[in-house]
């Protein structure tokens, strides 16, 4: 639930830094996120536990393809505060969780209903819908929860500790962050070295906003069943679409309610079934001991 509280309220932030090229705010995260993630990993005893993971190659690339996808998924999101489409941002992390669901389908062999069927259908009319008023996909929205979903996929999929992946994540793009502000550095010095104070301790604390999240986000995909994940994150994309609308006022038309209007009945199917799966399946449990 923090974890959420903080992606959906993080728009109000990184409006503040709407100046800044989204891709230097996406470096400064990540370089700023190594930091803390050290000193958290240092705190813990986990270092070298976490250092040790690079030497499996089948969780090397596991986690280089995670880092990636949270990777676009973060510059996905950071960009659509500058081009001021939050809603399609909110939109894509309300269709997250029925991502999760064909994804856990797919790669897990989790199984879903009937009911979760029609969930996604309507959650797919929705899409249709949106692309439609808007005259073309809804690239943001689709970009994000895709690689929102993927990534979850591996780290479900991992079930390592999550502390210690998201770090190798973050050390991970942190090369690319690196290249990029030095590149940056010999064409337009001026940009980086010329930050005003205030945006110095912003950026430096987008690295905490990026690190706290993630984390939390990974402990919620370890052991649960993936298909599931989804329903503790609602509060993003609804905080998200609050601030939108009546900080940012970004327009809401009748296609734009009609396409969440569908998103949303199709969660509440969702998350009943699932719910209604879990009590009996506790229920189970609890009749056998």
């Amino acid at each position: 639930m923090t974890a959420c509280s903080i992606w959906g309220l993080s728009p109000l932030f990184y409006r503040k830094l709407g100046h800044i090229d989204p891709l230097i705010i996406m470096a400064y995260r990540v370089i700023w996120g190594m930091f803390f993630l050290a000193f958290f990993l240092t705190f813990t005893g986990k270092l070298s536990g976490t250092l040790s993971l690079v030497k499996n190659y089948r969780i090397f690339f596991l986690l280089l393809c995670a880092s990636l996808m949270i990777g676009i998924n973060q510059f996905g999101f950071i960009y659509s505060i500058s081009a001021k489409q939050v809603i399609q941002a909110s939109f894509a992390y309300y269709i997250f969780p029925l991502i999760a669901v064909c994804l856990g389908f797919l790669f897990l062999k989790e199984k879903f209903s009937k009911i979760q069927l029609i969930a996604l259908l309507l959650a797919l009319m929705a899409v249709v819908l949106l692309a439609k008023g808007l005259g073309h996909i809804p690239y943001i929205s689709v970009l994000l929860g895709v690689t929102f979903g993927i990534y979850g996929l591996i780290k479900s999929y991992l079930g390592l500790d999550s502390l210690q992946t998201v770090s190798v994540e973050i050390f991970l793009l942190c090369p690319i962050a690196l290249c990029y502000l030095f590149i940056l550095s010999l064409r337009s010095p001026e940009i980086l070295f010329h930050v005003s104070t205030t945006d110095f301790y912003m950026l430096a604390m987008s690295g905490l906003i990026t690190a706290v999240p993630l984390v939390l986000f990974s402990l919620s995909t370890s052991g649960l069943n993936y298909s599931t994940v989804g329903l503790v994150n609602y509060l993003n994309p609804t905080f998200q679409f609050l601030v939108a609308v009546f900080i940012f006022s970004e327009p809401f038309t009748l296609i734009h309610g009609s396409s969440f209007g569908l998103i949303w009945i199709s969660l509440f199917i969702y998350s009943s079934d699932a719910m209604r799966a879990e009590f009996s399946k506790s229920k189970k449990i609890s009749s056998t001991e």
